[in-house]
């Protein structure tokens, strides 16, 4: 190989490596949650991989998320049967639906 053609290859592999670094950089997960009522309107719109509490106010009583870890559960709701507490965390990768009919609460992982 000659000297020129040393350097080109050189520069299109660190072309290539700053490319996926930066593509790398600004494709971090960005997961999204759906908060809804029974009426299909949007209560909250969730960042998965931002922890946090919410409370929200529900047909029944209050409603609390939890966001954790890239997951989401339902805490300390109130309703009888407990339902949505008992469907545990959700996530990307576990993408069952949270639903709570006393509440009128649904909240699903965004595709």
């Amino acid at each position: 190989m000659r000297k020129k053609e040393t350097i080109i290859i050189i520069l299109l592999l660190v072309l290539a490596l700053l490319v996926f670094g930066i593509n790398h950089f600004l494709s971090k997960d960005k997961t999204m949650v759906s908060v809804k009522n029974g009426k299909d309107e949007l209560l909250l719109h969730i960042n998965i991989n931002e922890d946090n509490y919410y409370t929200l106010t529900g047909d029944y009583g209050t409603f609390n998320l939890e966001v954790k870890d890239g997951q989401i559960r339902a805490i300390d709701v109130e309703c009888p049967n407990q339902i949505c507490v008992h469907t545990g965390w959700i996530s990307k990768s576990y993408p069952f639906p949270i639903i709570c009919i006393p509440n009128n609460i649904v909240v699903t992982i965004d595709e």
